[in-house]
């Protein structure tokens, strides 16, 4: 069976997509199309699969001039991915979400291919509301989140690639050179709009009795050179920077406590490592959808959400002080993490795309 994979755009989208279609191309036919160009484009190629590039138009919902050169490359997008499917004949469509999957989606349902959606977030983006009228199933990523698409949607979780949650903690402190008995607090900010919550945090850790904490900082290509001249302001071992996590596997499994936003990725592989974790939504996410992710896993007792404009240093300080103390709440967290896990996501979605067909 041939399967045609739709995504690109951003992280959220794409490597839930890479990981179905690692588990789909273990019986099947597997090739993603996306934006030419876009990030897309280097991580799935990167991963092995067969990439079809098309033009793509973002359609902004605000009147600008922009958006006729937009709606221009959004039409040669439906044509390019028309083409594309006639010429690969897939027993069927699968979109992950954002802008890049409206012309497949659209081109598929002209060619009668039967098209299938994913949608990561707690709160259903726009394109897929709209696209869910072309779709015979909808997966959600958060439970609940199926409702919204009237007997279409079905909750399977949201894919994670397999390393992810694969290493020991032993193994991880060691490839990271982490001393035995330390408390090991993870910070993944991000390159955008994480500036204000990375402010919190330089505050919080400097209140924070660090004595036996070593901390994993991702601050974002931004921030990084701000934060490198400010690490003299801290006594003792100072966080260990980084523009970004190459190395998330050993980063998860390494840590006690992460601070973080609250991106279904990240949360969806929060909750497959099973690590507690702070959740600081983006407040200015589409739709809010960060503040509803975070909501769907701290309302079960699975992890704790400050929204970002209710949080201080000396808050945040006093939370990572009781959470490193405090292991009978970490395990009560780590329980509830349990009670929500989704196990093989990505092979649950196959077979039920196996079952559309």
């Amino acid at each position: 069976m041939k399967i045609l994979i739709a995504t690109g755009g951003t992280g959220g989208h794409i490597y839930p997509a890479v990981a179905f279609g690692r588990e789909a191309k273990k019986n099947h036919q597997v090739m993603l199309i996306g934006g030419r160009g876009g990030m897309e484009e280097k991580i799935v190629t990167g991963d092995g699969f067969m990439f079809l590039p098309i033009p793509v138009g973002k359609i902004l919902r605000r009147f600008t001039l922009k958006n006729i050169t937009n709606m221009y490359n959004f039409a040669k997008g439906i044509f390019a991915a028309g083409s594309a499917v006639r010429k690969e004949k897939p027993a069927v469509i699968i979109g992950f979400g954002g802008y890049v999957c409206a012309p497949v989606v659209i081109a598929g349902w002209f060619s009668r291919v039967p098209v299938v959606l994913h949608e990561q977030n707690a709160i259903p983006g726009l394109t897929n509301k709209v696209l869910m009228r072309f779709a015979r199933k909808v997966f959600a990523s958060f439970p609940g989140t199926e409702k919204v698409f009237k007997g279409k949607g079905l909750y399977t979780g949201n894919p994670v690639r397999e390393e992810i949650g694969s290493l020991t903690k032993e193994a991880a402190r060691k490839a990271l050179n982490i001393g035995e008995g330390r408390s090991v607090i993870s910070i993944i900010g991000g390159s955008q709009g994480a500036r204000t919550m990375n402010a919190i945090v330089f505050e919080a850790l400097k209140k924070l009795d660090r004595g036996n904490v070593e901390v994993l900082w991702m601050t974002g290509e931004k921030d990084h050179p701000v934060y490198a001249e400010k690490l003299n302001e801290f006594s003792g071992t100072k966080p260990r920077l980084s523009m970004f996590f190459g190395n998330m596997p050993e980063v998860y499994a390494a840590t006690d406590l992460l601070i973080a936003r609250a991106g279904a990725t990240t949360v969806s592989e929060v909750i497959k490592c099973s690590v507690p974790a702070i959740f600081i939504p983006f407040p200015a996410a589409a739709n809010n959808h960060q503040v509803f992710n975070a909501k769907s896993v701290a309302e079960k007792g699975a992890a704790l959400m400050f929204e970002e404009k209710n949080l201080t240093p000396e808050k945040l300080a006093a939370e990572l002080s009781r959470l490193l103390t405090d292991k009978v709440t970490v395990e009560k967290i780590k329980d509830n993490i349990k009670k929500i896990k989704t196990e093989d996501s990505a092979k649950i979605m196959v077979m039920e795309t196996e079952k559309i067909i």
